[in-house]
């Protein structure tokens, strides 16, 4: 009979134990897993790449793919005479030079027009955005080097133009609208595509700020 008393309490006593083991468990969740290094490339980056190029900046300096070594750096494609994507990709541009001010990002805007946009023209848009040179770099140059850069490179299309969409220019003149993306790419330290982001949405610009922000903190 106390034996059987005995296995009785026992159990009851280990029924306890787990009852309150199983209580704390649930008071206590288990640790979230540590925050992805921002210097870490995003699912499928390995496929995109920047190529070797050369262009010129708005000082008509050369400059090569080694402008991405050792800074983290937002790039953009974009020309001065878009009346359509354009103005809210350099205003979102400008407030990312502002919001990351003093932490050593760089922005890189490459022209798709380049016919038109030559180093003296992207000057006077770089004045017009407020673009401080040591942080925002406007590149131009041959039309098959961008291309290339956006084909062979980022897997997008070529600039196109669509004579269906006429913009009219300062001088009264027209011209046809170019097609080209509205992503933001961010490019890490050793040239290498991190990931991309859509450089019309407010809450996407938000997002590769904080990142490039946490990227230049790991380097």
């Amino acid at each position: 009979m106390r034996a059987a008393l005995g296995i009785i309490l026992g159990s009851m006593f280990v029924a306890t134990v787990i009852v309150a083991v199983f209580a704390i468990s649930k008071q206590q969740p288990p640790e979230a897993p540590a925050e992805q290094s921002a210097l870490t490339a995003d699912d499928n980056m390995d496929l995109l790449s920047l190529p070797a190029f050369e262009l010129v900046n708005q000082n008509a300096e050369r400059v090569t793919n080694d402008i991405f070594i050792g800074r983290v750096s937002i790039l953009e494609f974009f020309f001065s005479s878009c009346p359509f994507i354009c103005p809210p990709m350099n205003a979102n541009m400008q407030r990312a030079q502002a919001e990351l001010a003093g932490t050593g990002v760089q922005l890189i805007s490459i022209s798709v027009d380049p016919d038109r946009d030559t180093p003296e023209r992207l000057a006077a848009h770089a004045q017009k955005l407020g673009a401080d040179p040591s942080v925002w770099v406007f590149l131009t140059g041959k039309r098959e080097i961008v291309s290339r850069i956006l084909t062979e490179g980022l897997l997008l299309a070529p600039p196109v133009e669509n004579p269906s969409q006429l913009i009219e220019l300062e001088d009264g003149a027209t011209m046809s609208n170019i097609a080209h993306p509205s992503r933001f790419f961010l490019i890490g330290p050793a040239g290498d595509v991190l990931g991309f982001y859509d450089g019309l949405q407010d809450a996407q610009v938000d997002a590769i700020i904080a990142r490039a922000r946490r990227a230049t903190k790991e380097l």
